[in-house]
């Protein structure tokens, strides 16, 4: 039978092929079933208990085996190693099923015997293309097995491919993570001083996104070539997906080698041509050096790593003492904050919005605070990023809905606060991609007692960006149920007019950036202008953050700005302080 399918072949290659599919959600192997079946696979076998692969195996080896990572006894990681250990060297290839994309998921999984990744939810035309690789490349290896005459020759030739592996690096020939560890410890063996830098690149998952795997990994051996080229003098490795290491022998306190590559990063911020793609990457190169840092060499790796700029601009940065200890601490506050609100150490302040027209106490903005008996006040600066990096942001973001409909509700009904007292609690971004975040938070307006309209959610663009549409659909029930949306930051993200059209945005929060300029450029001015104009334009309020001084607060006033908060009308406060300016309000007038 032809068929079209989506690698581009009119019949599907190695149709025939066994090919288990093992994942926990009978759901999932359905589906995957189904699209290899369209795709021309007719010799399937679906596994939803991942006990039974063993025994199947036992029975016959199918061509190749798509794993889910996350099951019940045995997970992926167990039953993967179990398979490579029974079988090894005829073992199947093994495509890993993983929601997850963090690197450590990755490096346990290649290193327990993982062929390849499909990340969920998978595009089908690139998933497809991976089983055909996977099974392509085994196919081949099956074939050069046969042609072997004896077992010398299977032995001899299984050897060499193995220490080419090992070695080698397969998508840009460069040597791999080993051979470049090797080469790093001969050279602090015989005493040679080594500078080391850890270089790595960004935006290569979104061109592959864009344009194909096949664009970034022509673009990645582009990058190789130009490293080889322009550090002759120095060993090059690929280190990883989008990373690279080199080193070289430095004499004395010559810097020889960052200056060489000085002229890479002018190199690299170039454009690249790909057939008919222009292509661009940023990097960022961290340093160390052995007669600072000391003579080991996966250590002096890992330092050059964590000197690597946090995107700030430089683009060069050598590793020193207190990046480690940033490191650890950021791994001591990720360690307790997972029990931060089961030990109560979280905690509400409320920094006031006033109503610039009238002087009036319009509301307040919910901010999160953490003091932990072993680490002490911990900045939100310092958490909130670590929280949002590992899912925990989740729990946390819970607690603060809760505590603040809580809490407002409580001055509701005391009369404290009113239809014109509205509370604000941001949202983060991995909240809004909950398909449930507006039940649970009308919900909990529900269980307290508090009106909707006493609430309002801030979210910012760069969260919208995570998942447009599940954002939209969360924010539109929200607002359908009298809920306020606000945009905080506006101007410092992914700014668009478009989002403004489709969102049921009710206010719009100008960053503090643009109101501490504002006074020392009209332009900027004219800039804050424009944007309460545009606001006002789309029916919504604005309010200005970050007022510090009164003649920012009457600028704003003139220019047609409703709210405002900063340090200058009051510092965030706690509870009980916020409840004294409810019963007797400062006096915060400025008069039309």
């Amino acid at each position: 039978m032809t068929r079209n399918n989506p690698i581009g072949e009119t019949q599907t290659p190695h149709a025939d092929a066994t090919i288990m599919v093992v994942d926990d959600n009978p759901a999932n192997v359905e589906l995957l079933c189904e699209m290899l079946e369209d795709a021309g696979y007719s010799n399937l076998i679906g596994l939803s208990d991942p006990k039974q692969v063993e025994p199947r195996c036992e029975r016959a080896l199918p061509q190749l085996i798509l794993l889910d990572i996350r099951m019940p006894e045995p997970d992926g990681h167990k039953l993967l190693r179990r398979l490579v250990e029974r079988w090894e060297d005829q073992c199947p290839p093994v495509i890993v099923l993983t929601a997850q994309t963090d690197e450590e998921t990755r490096d346990r999984a290649l290193g327990a015997g993982a062929r390849d990744f499909l990340t969920k939810p998978f595009d089908q035309r690139e998933a497809l293309q991976r089983i055909h690789n996977s099974l392509s490349s085994h196919s081949q290896y099956l074939e050069r097995v046969s042609e072997a005459r004896t077992l010398e020759q299977m032995v001899a030739e299984r050897t060499r491919e193995l220490e080419r592996l090992a070695l080698q690096e397969p998508i840009t020939g460069m040597p791999n993570r080993r051979a470049i560890l090797a080469g790093m410890a001969e050279h602090l063996e015989q005493g040679d001083t080594l500078a080391v830098a850890f270089i790595a690149l960004s935006d290569l998952e979104e061109i592959a996104h864009l344009h194909g795997y096949p664009a970034m990994e022509q673009l990645l051996r582009l990058v190789a070539r130009l490293l080889n080229r322009k550090l002759e003098e120095a060993e090059v490795g690929c280190w990883g997906n989008a990373e690279f290491v080199c080193f070289r022998r430095e004499h004395g306190t010559g810097r020889q080698l960052e200056q060489d590559l000085v002229a890479v990063v002018e190199e690299l911020t170039r454009t690249f041509q790909i057939g008919d793609l222009r292509l661009n990457t940023g990097l960022r190169i961290g340093m160390s050096r052995s007669d600072r840092d000391g003579n080991d060499a996966e250590q002096l790796v890992r330092y050059a790593a964590l000197a690597l700029p946090r995107h700030d601009g430089t683009a060069i940065r050598q590793f020193d003492a207190s990046l480690e200890q940033s490191l650890r601490r950021r791994g001591e506050i990720e360690h307790e904050l997972r029990n931060a609100v089961s030990n109560h150490e979280l905690s509400l302040m409320f920094q006031p919005k006033i109503n610039l027209a009238t002087g009036a106490l319009a509301g307040a903005e919910t901010l999160l605070r953490w003091y932990n008996p072993r680490l002490g006040q911990v900045s939100p600066g310092d958490f909130i990023p670590l929280a949002e990096g590992s899912g925990e942001i989740l729990t946390l973001g819970r607690w603060v809905l809760e505590e603040t409909i809580r809490q407002t509700a409580q001055w509701y009904r005391a009369g404290l606060t009113g239809g014109h007292c509205r509370m604000a609690v941001n949202v983060a971004a991995r909240q809004l991609t909950r398909p449930d975040l507006a039940e649970e938070i009308l919900a909990l307006l529900t269980e307290h007692g508090l009106p909707s309209h006493c609430l309002e959610v801030e979210v910012t663009e760069s969260g919208l960006m995570e998942d447009m549409e599940q954002a939209r659909r969360q924010l539109k029930q929200l607002a359908d149920a009298g809920v306020s949306v606000a945009i905080d930051d506006f101007g410092t993200g992914y700014s668009s007019l478009a989002y403004l059209k489709d969102l049921p945005v009710s206010t719009l929060k100008i960053d503090r950036t643009f109101i501490n300029a504002m006074g020392e450029h009209q332009q900027d001015q004219n800039l804050v202008r424009t944007v309460i104009a545009m606001a006002h334009n789309f029916g919504c309020a604005v309010v200005a953050e970050g007022i510090e001084a009164p003649d920012q607060a009457r600028t704003l006033l003139e220019l047609g700005c409703e709210l405002a908060q900063g340090f200058w009308f009051a510092r965030p406060m706690q509870a009980a302080q916020f409840e004294q300016i409810c019963r007797q309000p400062p006096d915060w007038h400025f008069g039309a």
